[in-house]
């Protein structure tokens, strides 16, 4: 992403998806079976770390939690329709169709990722990084021209903050080492990887990769098994889109915290439930209420962990490390993902519902810990989040606007009452905007000498 750009990272992913889920389709034996899914996962993962970045640097301030937020309505999209291809094919008559078919099918998605990668933008932040100005500005107007503005304020002021604070990014050490020894790359490190461990450690993959075993356990037999998992995972869907609706509004902390506290009292119920009701299985209201509990548990973690989790760690990052940044959020993800699943089918059998207590016990302490020491970044521009961490800002958005006088921009240094104010280096003044200027002059006057 960085040395190509964004859209060189979701071509790159989707490469290795279509060819890692076409050796999964076919394989032949077990060992290219195995060889196939760490192609597919290759790609599949990336995509985690790559469409975040990208929708942040495409997004407005005030509407980045909603755009960004559409990614974990997607990814929860893509996991209700795998659960219920899987149902379908479920009562395939080939044994080999039961598998071989939902593979397939799941080919369509990368081909229309790399399909659709010839007619998106490029993120303009990465063009500016890249010294490529003039394409930047084209986009940054196409995107976030204000309709009935012909002087385009906001998008001129945009592009002007961003093009200022490139120039400072651009001479900033961009390497992976810089983000654990420069002290406020080093906290917004620990942060996004921090909550990316506690997210994870809710226990959602163990519910949605054993769901099945865990309905078992509470008494379905297959069939129920799988519609109880394809219920689950629709919740998913409805609630990452609430939660990506509210976002911009109610901050991403009240979400983040939420998400974790309400994960873990709900997991507190379903141990209680299991440890009391499940080896009988006969408390038919009960076991109603295990499931109830599961599905609870995902409407909590959707709208507090999965939408506000993947908005956060794409926001915190500057224009040089971003990418980095969050390929190290869902690095500690997949790792963590990949110790509690190994660890899952021993713990079950060991210590049945017990297993439950560490997922429990992680997340009370995450939820104190992020109390205290996780930021608010509703709102603020990609650009101005290095003042949270004690970096240097550039411009504030705030202090640039247009003098409707001289139609220029132009910027303020000091207090809003004594500060000075400058005419910007660049005018942002494309042709269009030019026109659209002489035009509402144009009108003004004829309007005045009418009057």
């Amino acid at each position: 992403m960085d040395r190509w750009g964004r859209k060189a990272g979701v071509l790159y992913c989707a490469i290795f998806s279509l060819v890692g889920g076409a050796m999964l389709c076919g394989a032949r034996n077990i060992e290219m079976f195995i060889v196939a899914r760490f192609i597919a996962g290759w790609g599949s993962w990336g995509f985690l770390a790559v469409t975040p970045t990208y929708s942040a640097e495409l997004a407005p301030p005030g509407l980045r939690g909603f755009f960004v937020g559409m990614n974990g309505v997607n990814i929860a999209l893509g996991y209700a329709i795998a659960s219920y291809t899987g149902m379908a094919f479920y009562f395939a008559e080939s044994d080999a169709a039961k598998w071989r078919g939902p593979l397939g099918i799941a080919l369509l998605w990368p081909a229309m990722m790399i399909a659709i990668i010839f007619i998106v933008p490029e993120s303009p932040r990465f063009l500016l990084m890249k010294g490529r100005v003039e394409e930047a500005e084209k986009i940054v107007f196409r995107l976030h021209s204000v309709k009935g503005d012909p002087e385009q304020e906001f998008a001129r002021s945009e592009f002007y903050q961003m093009r200022k604070q490139t120039e400072l990014d651009r001479t900033l050490e961009p390497g992976w080492i810089a983000m654990f020894t420069k002290k406020g790359y080093r906290r917004r490190t620990a942060l996004a990887m921090g909550f990316a461990f506690v997210g994870q450690s809710t226990g959602v993959l163990v519910i949605n990769n054993y769901g099945p075993t865990l309905y078992a356990t509470l008494g379905f037999d297959t069939k129920q098994q799988l519609e109880l998992q394809c219920g689950w995972i629709s919740v998913g869907i409805v609630f990452n889109a609430v939660g990506a609706v509210f976002m911009d509004k109610v901050g991403r902390k009240p979400l983040m915290l939420f998400g974790v506290a309400g994960c873990g009292v709900c997991l507190i119920i379903e141990a209680a439930i299991v440890a009391t009701y499940a080896e009988e299985a006969t408390n038919k209201a009960a076991l109603a209420a295990g499931v109830a509990m599961f599905y609870l548990f995902l409407a909590v973690y959707s709208m507090g962990v999965d939408v506000a989790g993947v908005v956060f760690y794409s926001e915190l990052f500057p224009n040089h490390i971003r990418a980095k940044g969050v390929c190290l959020s869902m690095a500690t993800v997949a790792l963590t993902d990949l110790v509690y699943l190994q660890a899952t089918t021993t713990a079950f059998a060991n210590i049945g519902w017990r297993f439950y207590l560490v997922f429990i016990i992680i997340c009370a302490l995450g939820t104190v810990f992020f109390y205290f020491f996780l930021p608010e970044t509703k709102g603020i521009p990609l650009e101005e989040m290095a003042r949270i961490f004690g970096d240097d800002v550039v411009v504030t958005l705030d202090d640039v606007h247009i003098n409707h006088n001289t139609h220029q921009l132009v910027y303020r240094t000091g207090d809003e009452k004594d500060g000075l104010e400058h005419v910007a280096t660049h005018q942002g003044l494309t042709p269009e905007v030019e026109r659209a200027i002489k035009a509402n002059a144009a009108e003004h006057k004829e309007t005045v000498g009418k009057e």
